[in-house]
């Protein structure tokens, strides 16, 4: 019980530390010339491209900021500043839209969450209720803070086991402040399982076996790009827009594992599915 009790007090305090952080990251935004984009850690793969090129093709430099996309929210609403927001998770630009924060945003992508576990699936993990038992650490991102840990909290509600499996991440998994250091977990071999996006699954795909959430069990996640209206550079910014949402632009996602549609399955998945 005070173990139970010492962890719940870390995991409080870092909920506070991260606010504190995101807010102290704030203060160090500096937009210059340019286009600055808040951008989710996971879909930090994507967008250095997307970036580059547009770069290449207009002569309109673009800063990015990667984090968390509640820290990135948090951010942008200490800044004041910047012209797009781009999180993991559509949840995140409609609080910044009732804000007045973001006045537009468009889906770019797609994430698809998906239960990574060690190669072999050493814990012979079958079922999201799997992920409750002693003998497997499961790791999470922050569902106050990353938008994987926010998905991974609505499957779980969905499918009944949430409070089981986030008593079992307190006790002994691991909450991340990104979707890249939930991955680097399970490869580093501190947690055995993670519910995480299979974009981020892709770096990794031959450390891990993808273990699939059937349709009917999980949840849809677009990926929204969203135009901030403080932004001094209106124009830039929907140039910007209009080459992501382009085919050469869809490319880049598609380079680096993410959906562009939802009508089938990427080859790198494999064949394992959950029950």
């Amino acid at each position: 019980m005070v173990c139970g009790m010492k962890r719940s007090l870390w995991l409080k305090l870092g909920v506070l530390a991260l606010g504190l952080v995101c807010a102290v990251l704030a203060f160090r935004v500096d937009v210059g010339e340019g286009l600055f984009i808040y951008c989710g850690s996971g879909i930090r793969p994507a967008m250095e491209d997307l970036r580059a090129e547009f770069t290449a093709k207009t002569g309109i430099p673009v800063q990015v900021a990667y984090a968390g996309s509640g820290c990135l929210l948090s951010m942008l609403t200490f800044a004041r500043s910047g012209d797009l927001y781009m999180p993991g998770e559509q949840e995140y630009v409609d609080q910044a839209k009732r804000d007045g924060f973001v006045t537009e945003d468009a889906t770019a992508a797609y994430f698809v969450a998906v239960v990574l576990v060690a190669k072999g699936n050493p814990k012979n993990i079958r079922s999201l209720a799997d992920l409750a038992r002693s003998d497997v650490r499961v790791g999470i991102g922050n569902p106050s803070s990353v938008a994987c840990g926010l998905v991974a909290r609505k499957i779980l509600q969905k499918a009944g086991v949430w409070d089981e499996v986030y008593a079992n991440v307190k006790r002994q998994g691991a909450c991340t402040a990104t979707a890249m250091e939930l991955s680097n977990a399970l490869v580093l071999g501190a947690v055995d399982a993670v519910v995480n996006w299979d974009a981020v699954a892709y770096s990794v795909r031959d450390k891990v076996d993808i273990l699939v959430i059937p349709a009917e069990q999980n949840v849809q996640v677009p990926i929204p790009l969203g135009t901030l209206a403080w932004s001094k550079h209106q124009d830039e910014a929907a140039r910007f827009v209009q080459f992501v949402l382009s085919e050469a632009g869809r490319q880049h996602f598609t380079r680096h594992g993410y959906h562009t549609d939802l009508n089938h399955a990427l080859a790198y998945y494999g064949d394992l599915v959950l029950d």
